[in-house]
């Protein structure tokens, strides 16, 4: 969404309005900073400002800044099972913390007419207008080794601090940028505290925040806040002869030169430490290493050729779904209730977005699926 401004008429309108010339040379110079970022960013000027865009009270936005009330309901989505014999420890749930309508109301506007409008870096692939995993999977195709890393809680690892860094970067004052950033975050807890000097954080003493699970804000600027590190980690892969590209919290490394098993391990290790660095850590029991001949998948696709494909997996998993619901002895009540599905609209839209990914990957394969789909009696 696009938000003209004009600099003569807010001139011209403040005058009217009875505000001082030093005021106003003050608010045209935040709006040139905002603007020289990107032409598409809103002007906002203060939190107030910002209610009455969003057609919010700032009444209801104040308490949330200052960390008076958790606006959000909590609840938990159990995780799909975990990669058959490992050990590793996992938390059997994700955590999903639902705003509140007010505070939805704003998240959404801020994601869609500020966050939406900033670039992430190139190697980034999700939460972004024109990219996707297929676009990510293309990127590696062909590779004669691949090392897959996953970042652990992505969401939750990036903090406050972080989140106002982005705002800030977009030209809005220090005071608003850390609004937003609260705006945007959920408290850990009321005893976590850290500190920052004033000329780096309007608040010297705030309480921690993270991005939550659940926000319609948090993936976007949990890919802008991550910026720094796709450019080191890019650099880095570069400088060694490997590709990288990240979709959410899966991180790939690929190349099709000969390279060795310790060259793999080598810049898992570096990986790593720019991680730790940035605040991140790795998910050890997600690392995989992939050499030549050996079955590459990322993402969920096939990898070994020019362009990605659709598992065996997938295909098994999703005419299963079609031959039960068009089976005469079994179809949607007995599949549902023993694939476990809350509703059979639930188990419908399940399955199409299957089929819609599937056509998104092979157009041909997913024709036939179409033609069973339509065949269902619901």
């Amino acid at each position: 969404m696009k938000h003209p401004w004009d600099s003569q008429t807010f001139r011209r309108g403040a005058r009217e309005n009875g505000l001082d010339a030093v005021s106003i040379e003050a608010a045209l110079s935040i709006a040139k900073a905002i603007k020289s970022t990107a032409p598409d960013l809103p002007v906002i000027f203060s939190l107030s400002h910002l209610a009455h865009l969003v057609d919010v009270s700032p009444k209801h936005l104040r308490p949330i800044v200052d960390r008076m009330s958790d606006p959000y309901r909590h609840f938990r989505l159990r995780k799909k099972s975990g990669r058959k014999g490992s050990k590793a420890p996992r938390r059997r749930y994700r955590d999903i913390y639902a705003p509140q309508p007010h505070l939805l109301r704003t998240q959404r506007w801020i994601a869609q007419n500020i966050l939406n409008v900033l670039k992430p870096h190139s190697s980034s692939f999700a939460f972004a207008p024109d990219s996707d995993m297929l676009d990510a999977a293309t990127q590696h195709c062909g590779c004669t080794w691949l090392l897959k890393m996953d970042v652990s809680n992505f969401f939750e690892s990036i903090t406050e601090r972080q989140a106002y860094q982005v705002y800030r970067g977009c030209g809005y004052t220090a005071l608003l940028s850390f609004e937003l950033a609260r705006l945007s975050t959920r408290s850990v807890d009321q005893k976590h505290y850290f500190h920052l000097q004033e000329s780096e954080f309007p608040h010297p003493e705030a309480v921690e925040g993270y991005l939550p699970q659940g926000a319609p804000t948090s993936p976007m600027l949990a890919n802008l806040a991550v910026r720094p590190l796709d450019m080191k980690l890019k650099r880095i892969a570069a400088e060694l002869g490997w590709k990288y590209t990240r979709y959410a919290d899966d991180m790939a490394f690929s190349t099709d030169r000969v390279r060795t098993r310790k060259e793999a391990l080598q810049l898992k290790a570096i990986v790593e430490t720019a991680l730790t660095r940035f605040g991140l850590s790795v998910n050890q029991s997600k690392t995989r290493i992939s050499p030549p001949g050996a079955r590459k998948v990322l993402l969920g696709l096939l990898i070994d050729r020019e362009r990605p494909r659709l598992t065996r997996q997938f295909k098994d998993n999703i005419e299963t779904h079609l031959y039960a619901l068009n089976h005469a002895k079994i179809g949607a009540q007995a599949h549902r209730d023993k694939r476990g599905f809350s509703s059979i609209t639930g188990m419908r839209h399940h399955i199409r977005g299957l089929i819609a990914f599937a056509h998104h990957v092979d157009p041909d394969y997913a024709q036939k699926l179409y033609k069973d789909f339509n065949r269902i009696k619901w």
